[in-house]
């Protein structure tokens, strides 16, 4: 039985080699220089010995991008401080530019949002645009005004998330307006659609006894994945931190927690970049973390965001004011993103002599700043932070 070898959507040079793109099945894979030969392509620039040790990628892979800052359901929480009304966001032409700015310098996946995205009218004509440009759009929508027109966008998705921190009577849990009826049809609609979706999960101190509810859930519905989100002092969120944040025994119990409802469930469970000293506190295997790819904060390489004001970051959760325009240059020579490129270098202890600092990479900016205006001080919330600092007080 011969073996269908799959499509190679696009591919771009980077110094070790380049990046190869596949839509089906859907998967982005590092290759090294003799791969790339392999497939045909001749050599680049950046394979030169002047330009082949650079310590960041060309462009990221992954653009966050926050369409509007419009949204009618004013969560209490909401980290970014989402109005009902929105001025100084970009235009459909605008948006339109600096989408094929990024096309043009190599990015492959958007994820789309907001504010709530579908409240912008032309946000149907942004979504064919990215995939008239070669750009693959992911959404997560609050999930409540999912009807007809909604639907037929997120055909265009690659993947469409539902946020929901709880279900029935804790979906509001987190301060989360809206209701759980209404997330629930548009996981039904969309899933009739053909649609891929999974669920965005905010973890708070509020709704950590109840994640096995929406785990529980999104097995019973057949999604793709529950993605885990931690709390984050962040837009409204930073008035309500000290209410809603971890609690230490909660981050602790926070993997151990994750790999029995994974084997429970069967239903692939992700978590963001800020819930990685929780994993790492561990001790997991450093090889095979390597091998699947797993990294903490990684702005300014594989990942940036823009906000609906067109101002780039290297994180949704941390404010930068240079805007997207002339970004091809700013990639390189932006000190905010090389600030997030100089985390692992400018390490201070317990990061610096630890045997995960080149995956956690000194944990969560966004709860850095909140506590400190070091940008380059350790995560607080690690627990092998904490237990430092705990000795540390001690002495």
């Amino acid at each position: 039985m011969s073996i269908q070898q799959p499509k190679i959507d696009r591919v771009r040079y980077e110094s070790f080699g380049g990046i190869v793109s596949c839509l089906q099945p859907p998967f982005l894979a590092w290759v090294d220089r003799d791969f790339m030969r392999n497939l045909g392509y001749t050599d680049s620039p950046l394979w030169s010995a002047e330009t082949g040790d650079t310590h960041y990628l060309s462009a990221p892979t992954e653009v966050h991008v926050s369409v509007t800052n419009r949204c009618s359901q004013q969560c209490d929480g909401c980290y970014m401080d989402s109005k009902q009304d929105c001025e100084s966001e970009q235009t459909t032409v605008e948006w339109k530019q600096h989408l094929k700015t990024l096309r043009d310098m190599g990015v492959f996946h958007v994820a789309l949002g907001g504010g709530e995205a579908f409240e912008r009218e032309d946000f149907g004509e942004l979504v064919s645009y990215c995939r008239e440009i070669g750009l693959v759009p992911n959404l997560t929508t609050n999930g409540q005004t999912i009807g007809e027109r909604e639907v037929e966008i997120c055909k265009k998705m690659g993947q469409v998330n539902i946020s929901i921190d709880g279900v029935n009577s804790h979906f509001t849990i987190n301060g989360r307006n809206g209701s759980f009826e209404k997330a629930d049809g548009a996981i039904k609609a969309l899933k009739k659609a053909g649609v891929q979706v999974g669920i965005n999960c905010v973890v708070s101190m509020k709704n950590f006894p109840f994640l096995q509810e929406v785990v529980q859930y999104a097995a019973k519905k057949g999604l793709s994945e529950v993605e885990f989100l931690k709390y984050k002092p962040s837009g409204r969120g930073r008035q309500r931190y000290e209410e809603y944040s971890l609690s230490q025994e909660m981050i602790r119990q926070f993997y151990p927690i994750l790999i029995e409802y994974s084997k429970e469930y069967k239903i692939e469970l992700k978590i963001d970049c800020s819930f990685i000293p929780a994993l790492v506190y561990h001790k997991p295997p450093k090889d095979e973390l390597e091998k699947l790819a797993v990294t903490g904060c990684d702005g300014g390489n594989l990942l940036m965001s823009i906000r609906s004001n067109g101002c780039f970051t290297g994180c949704s959760f941390v404010d930068n004011g240079e805007h997207i325009s002339g970004i091809k240059n700013k990639w390189e020579t932006s000190g905010h993103l090389n600030d997030f490129r100089k985390l692992v270098n400018k390490a201070k202890e317990p990061c610096k002599s630890c045997e995960y600092l080149s995956i956690c990479r000194c944990g969560c900016r966004a709860v850095v700043l909140y506590n400190n205006t070091d940008f380059f001080a350790p995560d607080p919330e690690c627990p092998i932070v904490y237990d430092y600092n705990m000795k540390e007080d001690m002495l």
